[in-house]
């Protein structure tokens, strides 16, 4: 259970690392500004997603749980998106339109750590069923 736990906290931090040092490349490179900071976006994709998987690796210890992890992690989705509104709404909801480059820098990491995420659920919840 721990190992589990230390590799999803690894692999969480180097796609952080990763994503965070590629965007910061691209747009040093590129001279783009961004109106707001990719480093608490990034953050709040990595730190939630990590959350998740840590919470479904404890949901898959609970036998009564087992059934029912699928259905556990619809609502993530929402509950994510909700708090990651909370969190940013002034900082970029507040923006107005935002124009291409800082759409595709939320698309890309928010896409990033939840496939990652998406991989660790579907581990958790096909060990349990088989």
């Amino acid at each position: 259970m721990i190992k589990s736990l230390l590799v999803y906290t690894v692999f969480f931090g180097i796609l952080f690392l990763i994503v965070q040092f590629s965007q910061e490349a691209m747009l040093n490179n590129s001279e783009i500004l961004l109106r707001y900071k990719t480093w608490d976006t990034n953050l709040f994709f990595a730190v939630a997603s990590l959350i998740i998987c840590v919470h479904f690796k404890l949901f898959s210890q609970i036998k009564n749980l087992q059934p029912q992890l699928g259905f556990i992690y619809l609502p993530t989705l929402f509950i994510k998106g909700a708090l990651f509104y909370f969190a940013f709404k002034d900082s970029v909801f507040n923006l107005g339109d935002l124009n291409m480059a800082e759409r595709l820098n939320l698309l890309i990491p928010l896409l990033s750590f939840l496939g990652l995420e998406v991989f660790f659920v579907v581990k958790i919840i096909n060990k349990k069923v088989t």
